[in-house]
């Protein structure tokens, strides 16, 4: 259903509706912040990477030849951007901490933002490919084909790196853990 929304939308876009342009814009701008931020780990970064995406998408939305796949188009596109902005940064600056809900207790905030910690620095550690495979998959739910398209691999290949990276990923976290378990 989406994908039909999509095309619609995306077709609206072609003949210049600012409207449609939008609505696109408010159902993807947070996935692909997400995806952003977590593989560059820089909110400015991740800010200005969505920025171009939709930027590409409002002049190049006539030349998008496969308008069903606007979804994979727009992911592959914020990948790219990201990547160029990951090449050229030379520092080694961090996202903001997440806001603590009202309805936490002090020792429950500072649990969830050890354990986000704890994830956010080992994501961080990992390869790019390693971490965007993890991020398109286990944060923003695509599916193995998607993946594929937006990198451009092959399925078998998108799963072998996903194997590759949960496992680097569990072996980074696993002192943390253990720690944790200690009495």
């Amino acid at each position: 259903m989406r994908d039909t929304d999509d095309q619609q939308l995306l077709a609206q876009v072609r003949s210049g509706d600012a409207r449609a342009f939008a609505a696109l814009y408010e159902r993807y701008k947070a996935r692909l912040y997400g995806f952003c931020v977590r593989l560059l780990a820089d909110d400015s970064l991740a800010q200005d990477a969505v920025q171009e995406t939709f930027l590409k998408l409002r002049h190049e939305a006539g030349h998008i030849t496969e308008p069903r796949a606007l979804r994979s188009w727009l992911y592959r596109v914020a990948r790219n951007e990201a990547l160029m902005l990951l090449r050229g940064r030379r520092n080694g600056n961090t996202a903001d901490p997440d806001l603590i809900p009202d309805s936490e207790t002090p020792q429950m905030a500072l649990e969830r933002k050890d354990v986000g910690e704890a994830l956010r620095t080992a994501l961080a550690a990992l390869k790019t490919e390693y971490r965007e495979v993890i991020v398109l998959r286990e944060l923003d739910g695509l599916s193995y084909a998607e993946i594929a398209e937006i990198t451009g691999d092959t399925e078998s290949s998108v799963k072998s790196r996903l194997f590759k990276a949960r496992r680097a990923l569990a072996e980074r976290l696993a002192p943390w853990w253990d720690e944790r378990e200690r009495p």
